[in-house]
């Protein structure tokens, strides 16, 4: 089979399809594709596939596999598991790629004493961080902190310094792993990159000089606005807690043209704020916080396989993947919510062209 394919910056390809994967086009049937916008994929890059709310109960690989294949229907075939309460995503890791999205995952969350829901995490003193990160399982490519989370009456007090974030890094990095850091509270972002963690999840209170030095190493962020809109709600904006959170939302959007143009990696992420397969939402919501339609297309796009290394793209030897759309999403970027046609290595698994 040949397709013709028009790319969101409107340049015209023909390829064909042999095992999944593109190749120079052949003498075959053409399915013409040019008259919509197409990506070779969307991506989430911070995701918890093994439920759709934080109940952390142990994972089903079903039940994982279903959610999967969710977000493969709306076209998203990269996602970066951010963690859960135990390793049960990294069962998936063998499954073959015509089945699920390109994984990355972080399995077990790592916390310190006290320092987030009960039974979600595992636990470590300070000293031991380093060591937890030693015995990690290197499948999933990452390791998952909860830098801060509120306690009564201290607010969101930083779970570990500077010293033992920089240590635990440095083992990640020894082992072939990223380390993500989850922080909405003012005081660990900087520690987190001071450290040179590498994906700051939510990150509310970078500071400039923050942005700046994580863009001068290629650090990724990922504000996961949608999210923290939800916790926000859930809280009670008039709460403290909904306050330091409203007001790190505005936070987000003074350092939204400062993180491009200083070379940050930023990435759509739907944690528990985006139903699976619609991260689009998310790119939406970039956009509402300051971030321009090419910067939100890109973050939902070849940012994050790009930061990855995960091939894709309309050329010969990469995956036969096609998100396509009616219209650009440069033009519109809520187009992103409502694919036309979705394949995966060759497979359709959305149609909605008119017959």
């Amino acid at each position: 089979m040949r397709y013709l394919i028009t790319d969101i910056d409107q340049k015209t390809v023909e390829l064909s399809v042999s095992g999944g994967s593109w190749t120079a086009p052949e003498a075959d049937r053409l399915v013409d594709l040019s008259g919509l916008v197409s990506v070779s994929g969307l991506a989430d890059a911070h995701v918890h596939v093994s439920s759709d709310r934080p109940d952390f109960k142990p994972s089903d690989p079903d039940r994982i596999r279903e959610r999967l294949f969710t977000e493969m229907e709306g076209g998203v075939f990269l996602c970066l598991d951010k963690g859960w309460s135990d390793d049960g995503v990294l069962e998936i890791l063998g499954d073959p790629l015509d089945s699920r999205p390109a994984l990355r995952a972080a399995g077990s969350i790592v916390a310190g004493i006290g320092g987030y829901d009960p039974g979600a995490v595992r636990e470590v003193e300070p000293d031991a961080l380093a060591s937890q990160v030693r015995a990690h399982p290197r499948a999933g490519g990452w390791f998952k902190i909860i830098g801060d989370w509120p306690k009564r009456g201290q607010g969101a007090p930083p779970a570990f310094g500077v010293e033992t974030l920089t240590d635990a890094v440095d083992a990640a990095h020894e082992c072939g792993l990223r380390v993500a850091i989850h922080t909405m509270a003012p005081d660990t972002p900087s520690m987190a990159v001071q450290a040179g963690v590498d994906s700051i999840e939510h990150g509310l209170y970078l500071t400039d000089d923050d942005v700046r030095a994580l863009g001068a190493r290629g650090g990724a962020w990922v504000p996961t606005v949608r999210q923290v809109e939800r916790v926000v709600e859930q809280i009670g904006p008039e709460r403290t807690g909904g306050r330091v959170l409203a007001e790190g939302l505005e936070r987000v959007r003074s350092l939204s043209s400062l993180a491009t143009q200083a070379g940050v990696c930023v990435l759509a992420g739907s944690d528990f704020g985006t139903p699976q397969g619609r991260i689009g939402a998310e790119a939406v919501g970039l956009v509402e916080y300051g971030f321009t339609v090419e910067d939100a297309v890109k973050a939902v796009t070849g940012a994050a396989y790009d930061y990855v290394g995960e091939a894709c793209g309309f050329e010969p030897g990469f995956p036969a993947d096609v998100v396509a759309f009616a219209e650009n999403p440069h033009d519109r970027v809520e187009t992103l919510l409502d694919p036309v046609l979705v394949m995966r290595r060759g497979r359709v698994l959305l149609d909605r062209r008119s017959s």
